[in-house]
């Protein structure tokens, strides 16, 4: 995992995605989905790149803290969030990329929405106990 800069989030967007603007998180992963056979024992997924700047401008946007309670299905005033709160969801959004989830669809978006809440909810329970 790569922690940057929203300039250097913005080299790898546009060099990658043609996408010329910087993003909060970029996955990048070394196997397609399914492929199962070509994995070793030991598997590397690939990388995951966070824009920290970019990371804490979100975390300082409650219309954004509002989103992700929606996608989490919880109370947005029960839901402190925090750049480290910021980080942890990207790595789970990031992680979910490389294991083959997508948001481009509705369907594909409902299933990894569904698997970016079961993923929060574990952690957020592994931090408390």
């Amino acid at each position: 995992m790569l922690i940057t800069d929203d300039e250097h989030i913005r080299s790898l967007n546009a060099e990658w995605r043609d996408e010329d603007h910087a993003t909060d998180v970029l996955s990048f992963p070394l196997w397609e989905p399914f492929e199962p056979d070509e994995m070793g024992p030991e598997i590397a997924l690939g990388d995951i790149v966070i824009s920290l700047p970019y990371a804490e401008t979100m975390a300082n946007e409650t219309g954004h803290r509002d989103r992700v309670a929606a996608n989490l299905d919880v109370d947005p005033a029960t839901l402190t969030w925090s750049l480290d709160d910021e980080v942890d969801f990207l790595v789970i959004h990031g992680l979910l990329h490389l294991v083959g989830h997508d948001h481009a669809e509705p369907e594909e978006e409902a299933r990894m929405r569904s698997e970016e809440r079961r993923l929060w909810l574990a952690s957020v329970e592994d931090h408390a106990g």
